[in-house]
């Protein structure tokens, strides 16, 4: 049997293998869709003659769409000697090749260029590509990064703002928790919900946060909105969301029951109105909402009942 299987690995190999020689040559293709294509099946090689060889196409490819495959294909192989490469990218004229390339560094999670990415934010004008640099930032985990996503959370852009909450929610930065206080009063649902997520993730349990965050549990109008306050204040060793969370957990939306589910479990709060919650959602045929149930069953110590197979 073990023969049988090792013999199907190696045809496999066969199958998928790539002809380094026969692809550098169509590399030489006066056709961009075969040098792109070559590029699409080097990305399956990990070998510093492919990723040079990728690395050269990126910076001087006349076509912009083989060099945006070749950033790909960098990102994929996740070589962190293609940084400065990618890093250059960033000033390619053509926009695909230039939103390729931050998403491919963030792929390598190379702390090295955080500097320059945060350099590229500040002078690219493109909406798009402002939010997928503070994207890969959160993603990339550097504290360095940090000045630049406060500072985008006055950008006028709720896109830009969500999207820097929940990097600076990802960094853990606490510094950033004043900034995210204020734009829970901002006029955009994405806004508040992540900036209150970011609170909870962030854990500054400093009693100014906690009060900021009691307050706008109370005034907010929005239940999903609200249910993320009550959760960061669980998180934060407050109760004061419990009401809110057990409402949450009861809805018939999935995704409120979910979010409700969740916040309970940060809460760390049970009574017997949570028992029946929690294992009433253990019986969803929702797997996703079973999980959640699972998991607050575990933190909150509370019993399931058995499957009925293993009754019998």
């Amino acid at each position: 049997m073990i023969k049988k299987f090792f013999c199907l690995v190696c045809f496999a190999s066969f199958l998928f293998a790539v002809d380094l020689k026969k692809e550098f040559q169509l590399l030489e293709s006066t056709s961009p869709v075969v040098r792109r294509n070559a590029v699409a099946r080097l990305s399956r090689v990990r070998n510093k003659d492919v990723i040079s060889k990728l690395k050269e196409l990126l910076q001087n490819d006349p076509d912009f769409g083989v060099r945006a495959q070749a950033a790909e294909a960098l990102g994929n192989l996740r070589d962190r000697s293609a940084t400065s490469a990618l890093i250059k990218a960033l000033g390619d004229e053509n926009r695909n090749v230039r939103a390729t390339a931050i998403v491919a560094l963030g792929y390598l999670r190379d702390k090295a260029s955080v500097k320059p990415l945060t350099d590229y934010y500040k002078t690219e004008k493109d909406v798009g590509l402002k939010i997928s640099v503070l994207n890969v930032l959160g993603v990339i985990g550097d504290i360095s990064a940090a000045d630049v996503l406060i500072e985008a959370l006055s950008e006028k852009n709720p896109r830009i703002k969500t999207i820097a909450a929940s990097s600076l929610g990802r960094l853990r930065v606490r510094k950033a928790c004043e900034k995210l206080v204020e734009c829970l009063k901002d006029a955009d649902k994405n806004v508040r919900l992540y900036s209150a997520r970011a609170l909870g993730e962030i854990g500054n349990k400093d009693k100014k946060v906690i009060k900021a965050l009691v307050k706008y549990l109370e005034s907010e109008k929005d239940l999903e909105v609200k249910v993320a306050i009550a959760d960061a204040l669980g998180k934060l060793g407050s109760e004061e969301g419990f009401e809110i969370a057990l409402k949450a957990a009861k809805d018939k939306n999935v995704n409120i029951k979910r979010a409700g589910l969740r916040a309970l479990t940060s809460i760390g709060k049970s009574n017997d109105d949570v028992k029946n919650v929690v294992i009433e959602a253990w019986k969803s045929s929702d797997s996703r909402i079973k999980r959640d149930a699972e998991m607050a069953a575990s933190y909150l110590k509370i019993k399931l009942p058995k499957p009925e197979k293993e009754k019998k």
